[in-house]
């Protein structure tokens, strides 16, 4: 689970929350009134700052996208094709 501590009248709040909507993963949003600034924890990885949490998110999102391009049935084999006869359709 993704968890992020954020101070009081953080801005980027509601737009952290969309990008973990649509990456469909749990998480929870916690303020955290004695915090100077947004961290996150995500299992055994850590995140402190903005810059820290942006970079985090950024590579999730590549990790699903990769994920998703990385479908079956994208691919078609042909023994003659070069690169072990996989070819994207």
């Amino acid at each position: 689970m993704i968890t992020i501590y954020y101070p009081p009248e953080n801005h980027l709040i509601p737009t952290w929350q969309d990008r973990l909507e649509k990456l469909a993963f749990q998480y929870a949003l916690i303020p955290d009134d004695t915090a100077t600034e947004p961290r996150l924890v995500d299992g055994d990885e850590h995140a402190a700052g903005i810059p820290a949490i942006e970079a985090h998110l950024e590579s999730l999102e590549q990790f699903k996208k990769d994920w998703y391009d990385s479908r079956c049935d994208r691919y078609d084999f042909d023994p003659d094709a070069p690169g072990h006869g996989f070819t994207i359709i």
